[in-house]
């Protein structure tokens, strides 16, 4: 395995324990997409700088044409979350990409808000980790969550990954302290 590309594809769709589905970006409309982020703006946009503002239909396309490429070159995967048998509706999504280390993938997840506090994200987490520990060259996985995200940095260790060290980090939106936890998850 390079240090930007895998040698192997994950999985389209994951289905998860509860039948919910994490599903490649684009096998899901851009309409489903937009119209989630939109609703729940407020509540994205404290944690994730891509959805500080409603996305516009030409950010979404642009940003979904260059997740299927990197996609089909295996340098990063990019999942919406959606209930069973429903491509219309987002309940959030996830995505797995090299961290710059050669073998280690790290994972993002984020759900929104009416979908929260039902394990949707925990659920989402461990299905991409065991997805990528399954990749051929992939020998661990890291979750990097800002420190004041206490909902966020309560899934690793629910999960099986251990903190690995607190590192300063510059703000990305304004919830952030500045102080990234870095977890890993060895695959044991």
């Amino acid at each position: 395995m390079t240090k930007g590309s895998l040698s192997g594809l994950p999985r389209e769709n994951i289905e998860l324990p509860d039948g919910s589905v994490l599903r490649r970006r684009s096998l899901v409309s851009d309409d489903a997409f937009i119209d989630a982020v939109t609703a729940d703006v407020g509540h994205l946009g404290e944690w994730l700088r891509w959805a500080r503002h409603p996305p516009t239909r030409e950010e979404t396309e642009r940003f979904r044409a260059e997740q299927d490429a990197d996609w089909d070159a295996g340098r990063s995967f990019v999942y919406v979350l959606t209930p069973p048998d429903r491509h219309d509706q987002v309940l959030g999504g996830g995505a797995m990409f090299p961290n710059g280390e050669v073998g280690v993938l790290e994972i993002g997840y984020w759900v929104c808000s009416p979908a929260t506090g039902r394990g949707l994200a925990t659920r989402a987490a461990a299905a991409l980790t065991e997805e990528g520990l399954g990749l051929p060259g992939v020998k661990a996985m890291e979750i990097h969550c800002d420190r004041a995200n206490a909902r966020s940095a309560a899934i690793p260790p629910r999960i099986g990954y251990r903190l690995l060290r607190i590192e300063a980090d510059e703000p990305q939106t304004v919830a952030e302290a500045g102080r990234s936890m870095v977890w890993r998850h060895d695959g044991a």
